[in-house]
């Protein structure tokens, strides 16, 4: 039910759909009011809305006006599973054409606010049940209460045009009577404005539709006690994260190359300072020989003429003679022994560099913190945040997060029992980086999920946690969508000591 009705509408924007914006229909519902006159129903109007807490359902105020008029069944039928709820107004507010619905049964998955400014010309989707869909494919009464996927629509934002009445964001996504109270998301599949109406093209002019901004939706819903998820973080499309990948890939590539020349340098000075090392040690080898050989000598000298001197009957000469040539000759083998070992070579570099050889010596283990990085991550809804790893030779995560080895690094997966979303984490100790890959699931997808997770049970850090970790996250590798919905991406520095929370 929209303030001005369309007859004929021009073709959808050409913009290519989406998995955020597919996920972002979770949040979507049916809201359909039955007004009652006398404990009888007397009409019957049907349009859109969004969840914004799992339990409250935010709309427009004309599409929920006969129950605040009067007296009128709520009825909300979500975008998926089997079930449709009833609700009970909370709030209406026709001065901004914003209502919210309270459920008196069930929850919804709650979508994401964005707050920031929608750039023109910036790729939008609304989402909603227009009757001329339901129409045209001649949908019974019972089909109306039935869940179903809403319908999307693509344009584009056209900036500088608000309404006079409250503050709204044009666009030009195709919308009709049904529309009203659906949202509008960007490509991210967060919430810009909540569809309200379309200018009167009269059947000429191309029609534009209306949404209520964010401006006028925050502070409604604040006002109400309601606290969103809001992100503030601009739309980054896949698009443009696939171009920035490259150029940061291309990056890293040159980076790598010039650390291996850069190693390969290094590792032939190393290489040269060994072999100096080296050859000192030899001559100092060579050198301890021969003071052991000169030792041996003047000691069997200093003897012999000991002998000669007692024989003359130079008693007191012979014996200092005597005892110098046995101390001599008791030195040699110390000078022989004391020789350096050619594999000391090592240790001897070693010492040279203390910094580069206790870098060498820091095991993977230990603990990190994890710093995200902006640009490499592509971030939809998720509140970017660092994180800390407590991480365990074996691919043990805080003592009781067993991970998998995926040939160089390490790969865990997990499904949320409180939302509707699987993770995929991974860690390379060789890079320190960390990185987690978010999927939003539908309603079937995350209940197979939670099968899959039920028949593959955690276990401790041990072998076999380790092989149950890796059949689980295969298996639901192969369950997942194609992409994921979020890709954050952390860089993480080695610590001495892990922080006292996590």
């Amino acid at each position: 039910m929209l303030a001005c009705i369309v007859a004929l509408l021009p073709a959808p924007a050409a913009a290519q759909d989406n998995l955020d914006v597919a996920a972002a229909g979770r949040s979507v519902v049916r809201v359909v009011v039955v007004s009652m006159l006398e404990g009888e129903p007397s009409g019957i109007g049907t349009g859109s809305g969004v969840a914004v807490a799992p339990d409250k359902i935010l709309t427009n105020a004309h599409v929920v006006a006969d129950a605040a008029d009067g007296e009128a069944i709520i009825g909300v039928v979500p975008s998926e599973g089997r079930k449709r709820f009833t609700g009970k107004l909370i709030a209406y507010e026709p001065q901004r054409d914003l209502a919210l619905i309270q459920l008196l049964d069930g929850r919804v998955e709650p979508g994401t606010i964005a707050s920031g400014p929608v750039p023109d010309g910036a790729a939008v989707a609304a989402l909603g049940y227009p009757y001329s869909v339901d129409r045209a494919r001649e949908l019974s009464a019972e089909g109306f209460v039935t869940p179903q996927a809403p319908v999307k629509s693509w344009g584009r934002v056209s900036g500088g045009a608000s309404s006079q009445r409250f503050d709204t964001v044009l666009h030009d996504a195709s919308i009709g009577r049904g529309n009203s109270g659906g949202p509008l998301v960007d490509a991210c599949g967060r919430v810009v404005g909540i569809n309200s109406f379309v200018s009167n093209s009269e059947g000429v002019d191309a029609v534009f539709g209306f949404a209520v901004s964010v401006k006028e939706i925050i502070p409604f819903l604040r006002a109400e006690g309601v606290k969103p998820h809001v992100i503030a973080l601009p739309c980054r499309t896949s698009a443009e994260q696939a171009a920035i990948d490259e150029r940061l890939d291309r990056t890293d590539a040159a980076r790598a190359e010039a650390e291996r020349n850069r190693a390969e340098l290094s590792q032939d000075r190393l290489q040269s300072r060994r072999e100096q090392i080296r050859d000192r040690i030899l001559a100092e080898r060579d050198q301890g020989a021969a003071i052991a050989g000169l030792l041996l000598v003047f000691g069997a000298v200093l003897l012999n003429g000991a002998f000669v001197l007692l024989a003359k009957d130079d008693r007191r000469l012979a014996i200092g003679a005597g005892a110098a040539g046995l101390l001599l000759m008791a030195g040699a083998p110390v000078a022989w022994a004391s020789r350096p070992d050619l594999d000391q070579a090592d240790s001897r570099l070693a010492a040279e560099n203390p910094k580069q050889a206790a870098a060498a010596a820091q095991a993977a283990a230990g603990s990190y913190v994890c710093r995200i990085d902006l640009e490499r991550s592509r971030i939809t809804v998720s509140d970017p945040q660092d994180e800390t790893l407590d991480w365990a030779e074996g691919g043990c995560e805080g003592a009781s997060r067993q991970f998998a080895q995926d040939e160089t690094r390490w790969i865990r997966a997990d499904v949320s029992t409180d939302s509707a979303v699987a993770s995929i984490r991974r860690f390379d100790p060789a890079t320190a980086r960390y990185s987690v890959e978010h999927y939003f699931l539908a309603a079937d997808t995350l209940a197979a999920a939670r099968a899959l997770q039920a028949k593959y049970p955690a276990k401790a850090c041990t072998p076999d946690g380790a092989r149950m970790a890796g059949n689980f996250t295969q298996a639901l590798r192969d369950l997942l969508p194609a992409a994921a919905n979020e890709r954050l991406v952390y860089a993480c520095e080695h610590v001495q000591k892990a922080p006292a929370e996590r």
